[in-house]
């Protein structure tokens, strides 16, 4: 079909669909959609139903509508890295930017890696769930179900090398009656097809050893056992400090804002902090993934934000060992979601969700009331059922309510290839759920492309491990009174709730990756992750926080920018 046609073919489409005229064109097998359209639903259904196409690779949707958020870049603040030179510039310093950077540490080159918070990994990393999911529920034949199956057997090896707290705790899929039991066969043969590994059909006595305390009328289930969760701010460290040890530069509270090609090929990137050379620009910009292409003038697909939210519980209640799920969670998914669950995390909490929505904001990490009664409304009679014997869960117990957007394409799909119009331009984009579970594959897939092209030497002095020190928390009698004989600092708790001593907090404030503001320390220390959220630690976190960055109270941040905890003295006292 010549593109004029398909472009005439996709207009009707949407028109029948959703009633609206948009206007279509096709080049080099991309969709581009223009028009205006009466909301942000009829426009994002716009767009999947171009990518629908088999002959349209990706799709470019600039329709208009009620609430369109426009973006904005950022304003330059200094010229500090004017000069600079890499062979390799990463955007993005989230999972997947992190996974790049520390894989091509193990060659001779010379990176950076820039992103624009103070911190790493607060967009889509901080805000999922923590769950490396199987490729049972991707699509088979996708890049993401490619990343996801191969992303998935690489974790025991990647989790044990950066020394990150990892478990395979498995989907437990129970059958609830004769009927649902005819399908538990199903299941395994999904497996199979998806390549993940064979799961386990269990009887009930195979239950009661995996998952105690189960209603009486479930007789039968199936283990996926290769689900695991992940302690996901500590790994965010452990690459940054691996890639760190292996000469990755890392720059925080740096914005991409240009991209200089000359001659077909990228020269430099204009940044916040001045421009920075470079001959390989590694776009893994997550949720502006699609803007750094637009500015290499490589625009060829549309990054459409999904809000997800979800609930956790406080580690009392801990109902379950594994992701819980029945038949008729499975059969409440929708198109471009998996469905959430009733999902433990590596640290005991209990997690509802997560949900999925479309929004017109890329930085929506808003929660709602009706969003949380739709969780608890959901996965709390599902886990009644199925524990009918354990404390019913309690809208008390909930302890915090979070949010996060993740960066879909119209294709719902990775993007992993070197650019078709620009040298040295690598796109790593899309990249959704299960991104995390995706993200050593990811890596490595971008590192074949790095290395397919450019032929880098290997670095001879790469360090493939990195070492955590124990949380305090972690430590047994000897060892808690040895550490606080070397660091008295070590003797004082701050976060009562998860047992965080001030000497954590004050070497999470000096570290490699230092920690900048609070909710950074609670990154990386969990000081404010319990049940009081920081009620009672947060004041003593302030204070430490000023003390050892030299900065008035007043200017400590509760997330960077201008989260500003204090704004003044309310009373003036006479010495």
């Amino acid at each position: 079909m010549d593109k004029e046609k398909l472009a005439r073919t996709i207009k009707g489409e949407i028109a029948q669909a959703i009633g609206e005229e948009v206007i279509v064109s096709v080049r080099d097998s991309i969709a581009e959609l223009r028009g205006r359209s009466s909301s942000l639903q009829n426009a994002v259904d716009a767009g999947h139903i171009a990518a629908g196409s088999e002959q349209v690779r990706q799709v470019v949707n600039e329709i208009d509508y009620p609430g369109k958020m426009p973006v904005v870049l950022p304003p330059k603040i200094s010229d500090e890295l004017t000069g600079k030179e890499f062979d390799v510039v990463i955007i993005g310093g989230g999972v997947i930017g992190l996974a790049i950077a520390r894989e091509l540490s193990r060659f001779d080159l010379k990176i950076a890696l820039i992103e624009r918070h103070h911190d790493l990994g607060m967009d889509q990393t901080a805000h999922c769930n923590a769950m490396i999911h199987p490729a049972l529920l991707t699509e088979r034949g996708t890049l993401k179900w490619e990343m996801n199956y191969k992303g998935n057997a690489m974790w025991d090896e990647v989790a044990s090398r950066l020394d990150v707290d990892f478990k395979r705790i498995g989907t437990l899929v129970v059958a609830e009656n004769p009927d649902e039991e005819l399908f538990l066969p199903g299941v395994v043969d999904l497996a199979r097809i998806q390549n993940d590994p064979e799961p386990k059909v269990l009887d009930r006595e195979g239950l009661d050893r995996i998952e105690p305390g189960l209603a009486p009328n479930i007789k039968k289930g199936v283990l996926v056992w290769n689900t695991g969760v992940i302690g996901v701010f500590e790994l965010i460290i452990a690459y940054a400090e691996n890639a760190w040890a292996n000469g990755v530069k890392l720059f925080l509270d740096t914005s991409a804002t240009g991209v200089h090609v000359e001659g077909g090929s990228i020269k430099a990137v204009e940044t916040t902090r001045g421009r920075v050379k470079t001959r390989i620009l590694v776009n893994a910009a997550g949720l502006y993934s699609d803007k750094i292409a637009e500015l290499a003038g490589d625009r060829f697909f549309t990054i459409h934000p999904r809000k997800g939210e979800t609930i956790i519980f406080d580690k009392s209640y801990q109902p379950v060992q594994t992701v819980l799920a029945t038949f008729s969670m499975v059969g409440e998914r929708s198109a471009y979601s998996k469905g959430g669950g009733l999902i433990p995390t590596v640290d005991g909490n209990l997690q509802f969700g997560p949900t999925a929505e479309d929004v017109c904001d890329r930085e929506d990490v808003s929660t709602t009331s009706v969003a949380r009664e739709t969780l608890f409304n959901r996965f709390a009679p599902a886990l009644e059922r199925v524990k009918p014997h354990y404390t019913r869960p309690d809208r008390g117990t909930i302890i915090t309510h979070f949010a996060g957007c993740r960066a879909a394409t119209y294709k719902e799909d990775f993007i992993i290839e070197p650019s078709k119009k620009v040298k040295g331009l690598v796109h790593v984009a899309g990249i959704q759920s299960p991104g995390l579970a995706a993200a050593p594959a990811v890596a490595e897939r971008a590192k074949e492309i790095i290395v397919e092209n450019w032929h880098p030497a290997d670095n001879v002095k790469f360090e493939p491990r990195r070492r955590r020190s124990k949380h305090y928390s972690e430590l047994d009698q000897r060892e808690r009174i040895e550490l606080i004989r070397s660091n008295p600092l070590y003797g004082h708790i701050v976060c009562r709730c998860e047992h965080v001593s001030e000497g954590e907090i004050v070497k999470a404030l000096h570290g490699d990756i230092a920690a900048q503001s609070i909710d950074a320390i609670k990154r990386r220390t969990r000081s404010g992750s319990g049940r009081c959220q920081g009620g009672f630690c947060m004041p003593r976190v302030l204070e430490i926080i000023s003390r050892e960055s030299n900065i008035s109270k007043q200017l400590v941040t509760k997330n960077g920018g201008k989260s500003f905890i204090l704004n003044g003295k309310v009373k003036q006292v006479r010495e």
